[in-house]
């Protein structure tokens, strides 16, 4: 293999990533371009986090679709093999460790992929933050509960009295 044919193939690599990851910024600013989110301007991981679960969810009809007409024993045509592969690949990859999302925690970049045109080239200016689906979130603790119960042993054991 010479040289001219191994940057060849790095630059077609490089170009199937950008693409991947173009596809994945074109979703999230369809998404917070729609009329119920427009008037947003930052979201919270809990937020972000549903908007995975959506984003995940995206191709569900499709796949039910594919796997009811499948036939037992018989190939998939390849675009229906394609998509069944990415999305096991998707679900796989957010449940061991988020997936890569436009970091809409910050109003600036928000209104940054609100505004990108799509281009794959500009894609690296849309800074990703990793995002767990809604189900893989940490469970938030009621603080305040646990505090006074925490309070009220110590006072128990020691005989004094909390206020």
């Amino acid at each position: 293999m010479n040289k001219e044919s191994q940057l060849a193939r790095a630059k077609e690599d490089r170009v199937k990533v950008a693409m991947a990851q173009g596809q994945k910024q074109v979703w999230f600013r369809d998404r917070i371009n729609e009329e119920d989110l427009l008037e947003q301007k930052s979201w919270t991981i809990e937020q972000l986090a549903k908007l995975v679960d959506e984003y995940l969810q995206r191709n569900d009809e499709e796949i039910e679709e594919i796997e009811s007409g499948r036939v037992k024993g018989r190939a998939l045509p390849p675009k229906d093999a394609l998509l069944l592969q990415v999305m096991e690949t998707e679900q796989k990859e957010a449940k061991l460790g988020g997936i890569e999302i436009p970091d809409l925690t910050s109003a600036f970049m928000a209104k940054t992929l609100r505004s990108w045109d799509g281009d794959v080239n500009s894609v690296s200016t849309i800074k990703l933050i990793n995002c767990k689906p809604s189900d893989q979130q940490p469970k938030r603790r009621d603080v305040g509960a646990s505090t006074k119960a925490a309070e009220q042993a110590i006072a128990q054991a020691t005989g004094m009295t909390v206020s």
